[in-house]
């Protein structure tokens, strides 16, 4: 539309001017404004502002955001925090994550306690991808379950967040998943649980930008969250801007990531192949996995011969999804270092 292509000049008016170069004295925004809402043929004045509000947000680039959530900084998505659990194998647990918000370290402790628990599963996956949130003082607490010392994990808004001493912390060989969107307090619940060794990062680089937020309420109930530092982690160091790279990387496209997120154990072709291991299929050349590989060096077989494999008396599905397949191969790898050595 013609009118709001001009409202598009506005953005130069807001933080840097570069419209009137640096030497310039440019005009006060709200005369402009003004002279603009109330003369400009086409649009209402409500029209003008909701577009130069736009503009202004566009501009910003996430470092300023209005939510509609009118209650709490901690109000919630559309969906659950946990959104899946599974069984893998028979000792591999499996907890999806949907947001990072109040209480999630309550739910992850429910869902682990129904998977079985320390007693019963070898290994464990989280899966952050697609996993957003506001509230980073949550993510804290999702960690702190991993954790059985005292530890420095994040400062927010000044307020210093530590680990707790205990005696029921998850604490089991763990496979965090990650993609483009996992991001905000997803995103540190990610970098915190790697920073502590918790587990590996699977998957592609995450969003980046996690920043601290300052929140208003705005007269329409609706909250108004702008950026006012650095994300850092206990060590002092910032959240990647650029985001997180995993430890293990996953290459796989955007819709074919979307279609095994939603079905694990769909066949792509070359990258049902591609995954090995959990992912191999009963067709599927055999392929020397984490699990293989240390077996072998454990038993002093000879790495090169191809493994032999045995076809099993039932068909089972076989998992597709390339990361969720990795992560698979990685903890039955540790499953068995663990029970070499008699853990």
């Amino acid at each position: 539309m013609k009118q709001l292509a001009l409202l598009a000049g506005l953005i130069a008016l807001l933080p840097d001017g570069n419209l009137f170069g640096a030497a310039a004295n440019p005009p006060r925004f709200r005369e402009v404004f003004e002279i603009v809402r109330t003369n400009l043929g086409g649009l209402s004045p409500d029209a003008v502002e909701r577009a130069a509000l736009d503009a202004l947000l566009t501009q910003l680039g996430g470092q300023v955001t209005i939510e509609d959530q009118a209650a709490s900084p901690v109000a919630s998505p559309a969906g659950p925090m946990v959104s899946k659990s599974a069984m893998f194998d028979g000792s591999y647990g499996y907890i999806r994550v949907g947001y990072v918000g109040l209480k999630l370290d309550e739910a992850l402790a429910a869902e682990f306690k129904k998977l079985g628990g320390t007693g019963k599963l070898k290994g464990l996956t989280l899966d952050l991808r697609y996993a957003t949130g506001t509230d980073q003082k949550a993510a804290a607490r999702a960690a702190d379950r991993f954790l059985a010392t005292e530890l420095a994990l994040l400062t927010v808004n000044g307020e210093a967040l530590r680990s707790t001493a205990k005696t029921n912390a998850i604490q089991l060989p763990t496979a965090i998943l990650v993609n483009r969107q996992t991001g905000g307090a997803a995103e540190v619940l990610a970098a915190l649980l790697r920073q502590h060794h918790v587990g590996l990062l699977i998957g592609t680089g995450t969003t980046g930008g996690a920043r601290q937020f300052k929140e208003f309420t705005l007269s329409t109930g609706q909250r108004l969250r702008i950026a006012t530092g650095e994300t850092k982690l206990g060590d002092g160091q910032a959240m990647p801007v650029t985001g997180l790279r995993p430890d293990i990387a996953v290459t796989v496209t955007a819709e074919e990531e979307r279609a095994f997120y939603a079905e694990p154990y769909r066949n792509f072709g070359r990258l049902a192949a591609a995954a090995g291991g959990a992912g191999q299929g009963k067709n599927s050349p055999a392929r020397l996995n984490e699990a293989e590989l240390i077996r072998r060096m454990k038993e002093g077989q000879n790495l090169d011969a191809p493994p032999v494999v045995t076809a099993p008396s039932i068909t089972t599905p076989q998992v597709r999804d390339p990361a969720l397949a990795r992560a698979l191969d990685l903890l039955k790898g540790l499953a068995v270092m663990r029970a070499s050595r008699g853990q």
